[in-house]
């Protein structure tokens, strides 16, 4: 499969946001990006960013999107339970379907780049694909004014005492009256019957008591907080229509504003499906992927190769019979096997596949784990074939030399794989693979490259305590000894070492031990003149 760095990787999600209705003797309340919490520590080109779900949330966080605006990003390092993934040189998602941060909990991502001073733009997503929040974090700036409002606050005593001639004060200690009208909202903006929302209300009287109504009828008693706002949860009643209604909220002094919200469809009416006019194609077809979904809404469309690429990504509209449509032109070089399908509207996601195959007929297919290597790195070549059949693999090199041959045989699902490394000194440029099995011959190319190979470290998590294992994984030149070092908070130095595996991987285990010093800990790892470094914090 190929790695984040050489993937095209597309993602398109789409935010649906219903209208709403203000009567204009009201003010309406924008909702801000209160709901989550950005913040980051940085220590060189290193980075870890803090996610956090406001308590006064009902939404969880499934997805964080980042884009480094100053640079490009190295390597990225994800909480436990999260997947992170790297779409260009400047953006990276990270992504959980069992860990979402729930309202009033957090999480920290890892993030190396090549910049003392990163600039992210963020974007953060609930569990049915709506935004939560979104904005610009400069770190530097941000360690900086927390580290000031840290500090304590200043005093000066250097002034004589003042003679009081003024008269005493009032003894009358009543908040002062509002100067704008009262204003709330709620989210989401379009809600189902029986639900919870989040009620945000302002300028109400502080610590006041304050009535919700739904279209008259009272349906919870809440209180205002010292600022006069409203944070608060309400049930939308179950069995109520679709289309409009309103919500009223009034406080005890007679301050009061309505809202206008639509009511949603319920959920099992609407049919949601996908599909492709045919089970399977050949090179060059034009598949059409065809479904229904909610009029009105937009459906977000993926399609994946076997080799699991991104072939495919964009968002299509349903018409107003509740269908939707879109084509993908298949090219005459495409790998053949099986393709994924998926659709996803309104936080449902749902999958279709289909099937390429050869001019022949057949399922017989082949990929290479990369489109580009560099000398010394290893080619998994792999593919599917008719089961326990002996099937032959030659790699000729830019000037039509045979450079790797071998014969294996695939196994009781048609699934075989070999692997090459390529010497230090492989010519540069395209190489072909062809690939034969019975009768049929299929073929594809991957490139060489100038460069060294690029040596990489990681661990499992980015945080640990004293008793745990530490597992360091990472990938550099096949067949060969790496050098690990693990630097502790007192520069003390733990030697280690792994052999890379034929594909270039290798992993290491340390355990920390009872008496370890709390602190950041560094790894260094050495192959040749090449280096990588990784870091982890260990907590007592």
């Amino acid at each position: 499969m190929q790695t984040f760095s050489s993937r095209f990787f597309v993602i398109a999600t789409i935010v649906l946001v219903g209208s709403m209705v203000i009567p204009l003797s009201y003010a309406q309340l924008d909702i801000d990006s209160g709901l989550v919490k950005i913040t980051a520590n940085s220590w060189k080109t290193i980075t870890v960013i803090k996610i956090e779900n406001s308590k006064d949330n009902i939404f969880n966080i499934k997805l964080v999107w980042l884009t480094l605006d100053n640079g490009v990003i190295k390597a990225i390092k994800a909480q436990d339970g999260w997947n992170g993934e790297k779409s260009s040189d400047s953006k990276v998602q990270f992504s959980t379907d069992a860990n979402v941060i729930k309202p009033g909990q957090s999480a920290r991502f890892g993030i190396k780049t090549d910049q003392k001073n990163p600039i992210f733009k963020w974007l953060i997503i609930d569990e049915d694909g709506d935004e939560l929040g979104s904005g610009t974090l400069d770190v530097v700036k941000s360690m900086k004014q927390r580290e000031e409002a840290s500090k304590p606050a200043q005093t000066n005593n250097t002034n004589p005492p003042q003679n009081n001639t003024s008269p005493p004060s009032s003894t009358n200690t009543s908040p002062p009256t509002p100067t704008k009208p009262a204003a709330i909202a709620i989210t989401p903006e379009v809600p189902k019957a029986g639900t919870t929302v989040r009620l945000l209300g302002e300028n109400f009287m502080p610590d006041s008591r304050i009535t919700v109504l739904f279209d008259g009828k009272l349906i919870e008693t809440l209180k205002t907080g010292s600022d006069g706002t409203v944070k608060d949860r309400i049930k939308i009643p179950s069995g109520v229509v679709k289309g409009a209604h309103q919500i009223s909220v009034s406080d005890n002094t007679g301050r009061a504003a309505n809202l206008s919200v639509t009511i949603a469809v319920e959920e099992e009416t609407i049919r949601f499906t996908v599909g492709t006019d045919q089970p399977s194609y050949k090179r060059g077809d034009l598949v059409k992927i065809v479904g229904v979904g909610r009029i009105g809404s937009a459906v977000s469309l993926r399609a994946i190769d076997p080799a699991g690429n991104s072939i495919f990504a964009s968002a299509v509209p349903v018409d107003k019979n509740g269908n939707y449509t879109a084509l993908i032109p298949l090219s005459v070089t495409a790998v053949t096997g099986e393709y994924l399908v998926s659709a996803l509207q309104e936080g449902q996601t749902i999958t279709t596949s289909f099937k390429v195959l050869t001019e022949g007929g057949t399922e017989m297919s082949i990929i290479t784990d990369k489109f580009e290597y560099k000398q010394g790195e290893s080619v998994v070549i792999s593919g599917q074939a008719t089961p326990t059949k002996d099937v032959g693999i030659r790699v000729l090199d830019p000037n039509g030399v045979e450079v790797f041959t071998i014969t294996v045989k695939s196994d009781a699902e048609g699934k075989f794989s070999a692997t090459m490394i390529l010497p230090a000194g492989t010519p540069l440029g395209k190489y072909s693979v062809a690939v034969k099995s019975e009768k049929e011959e299929i073929s594809l190319s991957f490139s060489v490259v100038r460069g060294s190979i690029i040596l990489t470290v990681m661990t499992d998590k980015s945080e640990y305590r004293d008793g745990e294992l530490v597992r360091i994984t990472g990938k550099g030149k096949p067949l060969d000894r790496v050098s690990i070092t693990i630097l502790t908070p007192k520069e003390d130095r733990i030697p280690m070492s792994a052999n890379t595996k034929e594909d270039g991987t290798y992993s290491a285990l340390w355990l920390i031990q009872k008496t370890a010093d709390a602190g950041t800990y560094k790894i260094i790892v050495q192959q040749g003149e090449s280096s990588a470094e990784a870091f982890f914090a260990v907590f007592s």
